[in-house]
């Protein structure tokens, strides 16, 4: 039996939703991408004149937020002070630790994250992935 929230695909339908919404609000075109907490995909929308490069950037920046636990912002943040920790993430596979991923608890267990990649600032990415994070936060 595991411990593990899961992470339906209603739910990872609602944190596209809400992330979508606030692109929109933005008038930014996004990926928005869903990983349940091993990092799998449950959910990716890109919208209209997102490049084709911001599905895998997103993805793994959900994937990086689900397997540190953490905004991929601020583990950025703390990685900088340790060039060594950032270069060795930064060679991971399919793991990206550029701000924009957004993990999603549930009963203080990591259910996955939400990875946001093609806005037009690091800030909107963040705030695209905050803003499904929120909606799930506010169901789960």
């Amino acid at each position: 039996m595991s411990n593990v929230p899961a992470l339906s695909a209603d739910a990872a339908g609602g944190i596209v939703d809400a992330s979508r919404r606030r692109a929109a609000a933005l008038g930014t075109a996004a990926c928005i991408s869903v990983v349940d907490a091993g990092g799998s995909p449950v959910a990716l929308l890109r919208l209209d004149g997102a490049s084709f490069l911001t599905a895998t950037v997103a993805t793994n920046k959900a994937v990086a937020a689900a397997g540190l636990g953490v905004p991929t912002a601020e583990f950025a943040t703390f990685a900088a002070a340790d060039p060594a920790l950032l270069a060795g993430m930064a060679n991971q596979p399919n793991v990206a630790v550029f701000p924009g991923g957004v993990p999603l608890l549930a009963g203080g267990a990591i259910a996955g994250a939400v990875g946001v990649a093609g806005g037009r600032t690091a800030e909107e990415d963040v705030s695209i992935a905050e803003a499904g994070a929120a909606a799930f936060a506010a169901v789960g």
